[in-house]
């Protein structure tokens, strides 16, 4: 049996998960990563289906009021309350009252794993809650419930997240498998677990076993919802995407040129999917030298990530990243430093300094120092790179392999 649902037993100091996490102070945070991207990789699917998307948890607010009898009652004040807040009061009067392993005690935790997940510093701490949820339901409920079924497709979720791509594969992969023999491949679960997978195949640089899975998907969404249900027109931008990472580029620029005017019609030019799919038709166009028309897609697309999503948010990241790729192509080294600089320093702050994605971009930053002769600190950060691809991927990986080889020719006399 996996153990990817487990609590690390270090962090405890006894056997893995002997004591349910307890939820932390608000104020408790610190750095974190969060979302995968990389250059000319698309943001994670929008998918409106299956168990790894829950519910927006918003805040609240509690009032107090004076109650004085024969008149009526009157507020004296109201205190607004984040998610955050809420939820971990929630789970541990939950604790307090019901013990670590009641359904609704359960409920209350995952929920706050929920909220957790998409707060920087705290997405180590929602693995967590999500482990001992996790680690329950197996023993009480069986690895195939629903509720089980559920809660895993999350903490895969958390673990891509928080870059442990290794137990992120695993437990995808359970998953899905778990899924497929309870509820059927056609499940929108079971597709929406696979489409996951072959994101964490593509983020661990192994594209030619996430393409059949995206097609797969692809397929079977079309024969069940028809070409122009959302979540079909989703598959085929995770497909081409697949495609472009396998190097087929002519098929990817086929299916995204179809696919970016349809989208544009049906959302407009700022909506996300919409967004994700000029990304990867951007990339693509790098790929097969129409410079030109990339940097046209690639600088729309910045602009609307930066009025749609803010500067800060990951897919924007990604948009300013893939136009400085598409500036690196074109020679045009002076713009394209600066920018991957501040997408580096961005995301080291946001994400944390080991996440993947930050690795990522700071192996595109040395590829472009080198072409722009500085060779030097080039050098400096491909070590870096080195070291990190040697923690994430192990001995042999081709990320690593490449890395060790441009830092050979720069340190060759």
């Amino acid at each position: 049996m996996t153990r990817w649902w487990r609590r690390r037993a270090a962090e405890d100091g006894g056997a893995a998960g002997t004591q349910p996490p307890q939820p932390r102070q608000a104020q408790e945070g610190g750095q974190a990563p969060r979302d995968r991207t990389a250059a000319g990789q698309p943001p994670s699917e929008p998918d409106s289906q299956g168990s790894g998307n829950p519910r927006r948890l918003v805040g609240g607010h509690i009032t107090f009021t004076e109650v004085t009898e024969g008149r009526p009652e009157h507020e004296i004040a109201r205190v607004e309350l984040s998610a955050e807040e809420i939820h971990t009061m929630r789970a541990r009067s939950a604790i307090d009252t019901l013990g670590s392993e009641h359904p609704d005690t359960l409920t209350a935790i995952r929920e706050l794993a929920q909220v957790l997940v998409s707060i920087p510093g705290r997405g180590e701490e929602a693995v967590e809650l999500y482990q001992h949820v996790a680690r329950t339901q197996w023993t009480t409920l069986g690895d195939r419930h629903e509720e089980t079924l559920r809660t895993s497709a999350e903490l895969a979720g958390a673990l891509h997240t928080t870059g442990q791509l290794a137990l992120a594969e695993t437990a995808w992969r359970d998953t899905f498998r778990a899924q497929a023999e309870t509820l059927g491949r056609d499940h929108p679960d079971a597709l929406h677990s696979a489409t996951r997978l072959a994101a964490v195949l593509e983020d661990l640089g192994r594209a030619h076993e996430a393409e059949p899975l995206a097609r797969d998907v692809l397929e079977r969404r079309i024969r069940q919802l028809g070409r122009d249900h959302p979540d079909v027109l989703s598959s085929t931008n995770a497909h081409a995407a697949s495609l472009l990472k396998c190097g087929r580029h002519e098929e990817a620029e086929r299916a995204l040129g179809a696919l970016v005017p349809r989208l544009v019609d049906r959302y407009g030019p700022d909506h996300e999917k919409t967004i994700a799919a000029r990304s990867n038709l951007g990339a693509v166009l790098v790929r097969l030298d129409r410079h030109a028309e990339a940097e046209q897609q690639i600088r729309a697309v910045v602009r609307s990530t930066e009025a749609a999503l803010g500067p800060d948010h990951e897919t924007t990241f990604t948009a300013r990243n893939n136009l400085a790729a598409v500036l690196h192509a074109q020679e045009r080294y002076e713009e394209a430093v600066p920018l991957l600089r501040a997408v580096l320093s961005r995301r080291a702050a946001l994400q944390g300094d080991d996440h993947p994605i930050t690795v990522a971009t700071r192996d595109n930053l040395a590829n472009v120092l080198i072409d722009a002769g500085h060779h030097a600190e080039a050098a400096e950060l491909l070590d870096r790179c080195a070291r990190d691809y040697r923690r994430l991927h192990g001995p042999g990986h081709p990320r690593l392999r490449a890395a060790e080889e441009r830092l050979d020719w720069l340190r060759s006399p």
